[in-house]
């Protein structure tokens, strides 16, 4: 069975169009096929994108923390015949 499809309009750019109209014929694509992965990737980014923010606020949420002055030690050796090792929880 096919997906559902939903029509969704927006205003873009003449530029942006012309550019898409471009694209469009180099891949012998419609327009609406190179929207459509636009709009996928954008998601799948963002979506990705929040969950790790997510993910972040939980750690600091459960006291899973790198010290700040362990970050920085750490910083500061990187490129010396020193390097440390990557901090790790409780750093």
């Amino acid at each position: 069975m096919a997906e559902a499809l939903k029509t969704v309009t927006a205003q873009l750019p003449v530029n942006l169009v012309d550019r898409m109209d471009d694209m469009a014929a180099r891949l012998d694509r419609s327009k609406q096929w190179i929207v459509r992965k636009a709009v996928v990737a954008y998601m799948a980014r963002a979506e990705r994108e929040r969950q790790m923010i997510q993910e972040g606020l939980d750690d600091v949420d459960s006291g899973r923390l790198v010290s700040m002055e362990a970050i920085e030690r750490w910083a500061d050796s990187l490129g010396t015949d020193d390097e440390l090792p990557l901090p790790k929880v409780g750093d």
